[in-house]
């Protein structure tokens, strides 16, 4: 059998790992399955990332879904509007290092981007640095991208040193987690070619 292809999935990345796990991951076909190996206690799991009012993240985990569907479809606005909708009317009740609040943001992100509002994206991607920064430690695929998408977006805004510092930050996770020969890496050098000319003209 050959390999046709990766998945990521970033929210069972955020599982702990233990050299004694309590929960092992199997795939079904496309399904992934996550089964525990051994009975768990209370306080064992890791409940960091389930911070917030219960009720309250319960009901994002669900609009989730929707907005899912939404994005499957290329639907941005509406994938903006819910998103908008759950940040605001959660703020006091949700924090962003919550799973599916920092999910939210995530996509509102992306619905920005695709819709040309570059100051917007940014916005949102900043309420995800320190989030992904402790979900995602050290040398980490999904941190080292979103590092990237945020340098990107304040270059486009004409932050030069913040993105300076945030896209050599994103090349020096990204060189390690998908070595220099990997296109983002090409795209990431270019990115601190032009972040350095304009810091040079400023």
């Amino acid at each position: 059998m050959q390999e046709v292809g990766v998945g990521l999935y970033p929210s069972v990345s955020l599982l702990n790992h233990s050299c004694d796990p309590n929960c092992s991951i199997v795939f079904n076909g496309p399904h992934l399955l996550l089964r525990a190996v051994r009975d768990i206690e209370a306080g064992e799991e890791d409940a960091d990332m389930l911070t917030g009012d219960e009720q309250v993240w319960k009901e994002v985990q669900e609009s989730l879904k929707k907005i899912e569907e939404l994005k499957a479809h290329w639907k941005w606005e509406q994938v903006l509007a819910m998103c908008q909708a759950i940040i605001s009317s959660n703020s006091e009740r949700l924090p962003d290092i919550n799973i599916y609040q920092l999910k939210v943001l995530d996509c509102a992100m992306d619905a920005c981007i695709n819709l040309g509002l570059l100051e917007e994206a940014l916005f949102y991607g900043m309420r995800t640095m320190e989030p992904y920064r402790i979900f995602f430690p050290g040398s980490h695929p999904v941190r080292g991208v979103q590092v990237m998408k945020v340098g990107k977006l304040q270059l486009h805004q004409g932050m030069f040193p913040q993105a300076m510092k945030n896209l050599r930050l994103a090349f020096d996770i990204m060189r390690v987690t998908h070595g220099r020969e990997h296109s983002l890496i090409e795209d990431l050098i270019l990115l601190l070619e032009e972040c350095d000319a304009n810091i040079r003209t400023s």
